[in-house]
């Protein structure tokens, strides 16, 4: 049953407008001091992580220590690498659509939850918040980007409520509420090779230059490795959205492995993964990371729960990229070229 107030975000990014039906997401967006709780089977979260059947659970979110809403949910492990090499495995919560319906929210129901991956408190608590600190980034730079909410969790287990681990985690909004959001749908999600000339080139070149700066190289727009594309309602075009950053370089996480496809030793390096852009429109994406310079040194110096040597190493990391950004080894095309290769598709 849904107890709270629905609270509309007032970050920059897109946001729904007031005739759309208020979402569950939107509902825990702002709230400051954000906790659930997620009661489930522990046992089988930890270690039974090969099932794909949901787990019978129930979750209650909190403002401090004032109840807003609690659900019955199911939950789903997720991910690749995460689930075989993190002591605690990612998941998802599904929650009903009918339940959302009945009180009165949109039925975007399915959440994902960036859990923590070690059992160390301190270390686990850094690599969330640095993995939180790239969505908030991205919401910076694009508004095709996932929000993300920093949230306090405590899991206890559904047959001994005594039986609790409690860490901080990331609450990603639904896909389903994203597409709602930038008037787009998603494209099979099992899709590879997508046609170039389909892509929205200028945000292309938008997520290609984040993932430099980044430092990320575990993704892949011809694989379609986290990344998504989304088909625009309006011209048809595939706008592409980013996610998870662990393997990141602005991460650093300890399990994170370089991509030796590319010759690199070390995630700190960077390497440009996009495709081959135009001048004008490398120098619009300049122009708009330039500008927000300031703004990402800010997010980051008032990111909660990162320590003060990430916030320095952070800082300083982005500061290397700012320096260098006339330097970054985007491949070119001419206008021409461009214009010529999408008459040759069809006009497309």
């Amino acid at each position: 049953m849904f107890l709270g107030l629905f609270l509309i975000s007032s970050t920059g990014i897109a946001q729904f407008n007031s005739n759309q039906t208020p979402s569950l997401f939107n509902s825990i967006y702002d709230v400051e001091k954000l906790s659930i709780e997620i009661i489930t089977d522990l046992d089988k979260v930890i270690n039974e992580r090969k099932s794909v059947d949901y787990i019978d659970s129930k979750i209650t979110f909190y403002d401090g220590k004032e109840e807003i809403s609690q659900w019955d949910i199911g939950v789903i492990h997720r991910g690749r690498f995460r689930r075989r090499i993190c002591d605690f495995p990612p998941i998802k919560l599904n929650f009903s659509k009918k339940a959302l319906k009945e009180n009165g929210l949109a039925n975007f129901d399915k959440f994902k939850l960036i859990t923590h991956c070690l059992d160390d408190k301190t270390m686990s608590t850094e690599f969330v918040a640095r993995e939180l600190l790239a969505y908030r980034i991205y919401n910076e730079i694009s508004p095709y980007s996932y929000r993300a909410k920093f949230v306090k969790v405590t899991y206890r287990d559904h047959k001994n409520k005594g039986k609790k681990i409690q860490r901080y985690g990331v609450l990603v909004e639904p896909t389903s509420e994203l597409e709602a959001r930038i008037n787009a749908t998603e494209v099979d999600e099992d899709m590879m090779n997508p046609d170039p000339n389909l892509i929205n080139t200028t945000v292309e070149n938008q997520v290609s230059m984040f993932q430099y700066m980044i430092g990320n190289e575990d993704w892949s727009i011809q694989m379609m490795r986290n990344v998504k594309a989304f088909q625009s309602n309006a011209d048809g075009k595939y706008i592409l959205v980013p996610y998870d950053f662990d393997f990141s370089g602005l991460v650093n996480a300890s399990y994170a492995i370089p991509n030796n496809n590319y010759g690199l030793s070390s995630v700190e390096q960077r390497y440009y993964l996009g495709m081959a852009t135009t001048p004008n429109i490398l120098r619009y994406t300049k122009k708009i990371f330039e500008s927000k310079k300031d703004h990402i040194l800010k997010i980051i110096k008032d990111l909660p729960k990162l320590s003060s040597g990430g916030e320095y190493y952070i800082s300083q990391y982005i500061e290397a990229f700012y320096t260098d950004i006339d330097l970054v080894p985007v491949p070119m095309v001419s206008e021409a070229d461009l214009e010529a290769a999408t008459k040759e598709n069809g006009g497309k």
